[in-house]
């Protein structure tokens, strides 16, 4: 009879979220040495079943079998089978000769069942599959840090705002001081233009001193001429959709952008134009801001200015208090969602 559980994935998933985190099982199973998977899924003589997990460490071979339900002596006799047919290869010299311990991973189990399997030398291990699952989330947001990267807003409201300080850094000067002195602002306010300006790779940074980057030279060359500075001309603006496209998670600023452009997209699917309201709420989850921006002036502020952004690109569109897809939004969404896909495939292969 099949035990039924309330444990809604299934057994391989777990295993690989364990595999994928050696050292959490490590720590499970309190060793000092790293582990080593030598076979996952080993199929065996007996039947067609097949061995979780078998690992080396230090001296020894770890032979696991991982369960997401409650102890059963049949799971005990299946262990110990396992352990048997492996010391079969390893009198054939199959497999390295080396003590193998074995350790049950059930859901549930008393202790009459873990004293019996101590007795025929097998460690239970009682565990929550959601503990694995969240340790393979949390390795895998330090091995790809796209995972946390969140929204930062600098307090520049406008992309266009930024231009003056930019076409200093094209005349020459090069610190923050000297170009808040040429345009008249605060060295505040020039550093928060020159960190947006970071954001959107147009500007970089060494010795406290600051300069343009190819893009920032591209997009400085292309202002337009025949209109006020802050305004952003055609070429600025498909130069700085072409970063925010193709690398979603390069900074917290164009990341900001992404994650508002989608934000309406998923609400478009529901309702359309998109109510401003509906689209704040929706950003911060997005944006995975739901514990920093609570407070109601935060939320707006947020999304006034990542909005402004999106439509400086002409992405979005705002009249009113509804929100609009532009043609080249519902284009540009396309693309972002092919580089977004390929970037996270790209973080999820390094796990293998």
């Amino acid at each position: 009879m099949k035990i039924k559980t309330s444990n809604n994935i299934s057994e391989s998933q777990v295993e690989s979220a364990l595999v994928a985190n050696l050292s959490f099982l490590k720590n499970i199973l309190r060793l000092s040495y790293d582990l080593k998977l030598i076979a996952r899924q080993l199929r065996m003589k007996s039947g067609e079943r097949r061995l979780d997990l078998l690992l080396s460490g230090g001296k020894n071979l770890y032979l696991i079998e991982l369960k997401i339900t409650p102890y059963s002596e049949e799971h005990l006799k299946q262990i110990i089978l396992y352990k048997e047919e492996l010391r079969e290869l390893q009198l054939t010299g199959s497999l390295i000769d080396a003590e193998i311990l074995l350790y049950l991973f059930v859901t549930e189990a008393n202790n009459v069942q873990i004293e019996l399997s101590n007795k025929k030398s097998v460690n239970v291990i009682i565990f929550e599959p959601l503990d694995i699952l969240k340790s393979y989330y949390q390795n895998l947001a330090v091995l790809t840090p796209f995972l946390n990267i969140k929204p930062n807003d600098y307090g520049v409201f406008n992309i266009g705002l930024i231009n003056r300080t930019l076409a200093e850094l094209a005349n020459g000067a090069i610190e923050q001081e000297i170009i808040a002195s040429k345009i008249n602002l605060s060295k505040g306010s020039v550093h928060n233009h020159l960190r947006l300006g970071i954001d959107f790779d147009l500007v970089r940074i060494r010795n406290k001193k600051y300069f343009l980057t190819d893009r920032g030279d591209e997009y400085v060359h292309n202002y337009n001429k025949n209109a006020p500075l802050e305004i952003l001309s055609e070429k600025q603006i498909e130069i700085l959709k072409q970063l925010v496209a193709k690398d979603p998670f390069y900074s917290s600023s164009v990341f900001g952008v992404c994650s508002i452009i989608e934000s309406a997209f998923m609400l478009s699917r529901n309702s359309y134009p998109i109510q401003l309201q509906d689209l704040r709420k929706t950003f911060k989850t997005i944006a995975g801001k739901d514990n920093e921006w609570q407070a109601e002036k935060s939320l707006n502020t947020a999304t006034y200015t990542f909005l402004n952004f999106a439509i400086d690109l002409e992405l979005l569109g705002k009249i009113g208090q509804q929100i609009v897809i532009t043609p080249a939004g519902f284009r540009f969404i396309l693309m972002l969602q092919l580089h977004k896909s390929i970037k996270m495939i790209e973080g999820l292969s390094s796990q293998d």
